[in-house]
């Protein structure tokens, strides 16, 4: 099941609210390597970062999927961190 680009935006400003303090959302991205065939990859990859430099990723096939899933990767480095 494909995402709505339309839909991105929202999906975007709820990952972003629901990041834990001192957290911001830095991006999504495709997750290929190159031009080439084999390095094209169907993959999203969504990034935050923390406090000190702290940088999570997650990677998933849909883009909702990889900012929905960075979410509980930042609360449990947050929590870590804390």
């Amino acid at each position: 099941m494909s995402t709505d680009p339309s839909d991105l935006s929202g999906i975007w400003a709820n990952t972003a609210a629901s990041l834990s303090p001192g957290w911001e959302l830095g991006g999504l991205r495709c997750a290929s390597t190159g031009l080439t065939p084999e390095d094209r990859s169907e993959e999203w990859i969504a990034v935050a970062t923390g406090p000190d430099g702290l940088e999570v990723k997650h990677q998933a096939t849909e883009p909702r999927d990889a900012l929905e899933g960075l979410v509980p990767l930042v609360h449990g480095a947050a929590d870590e961190d804390g």
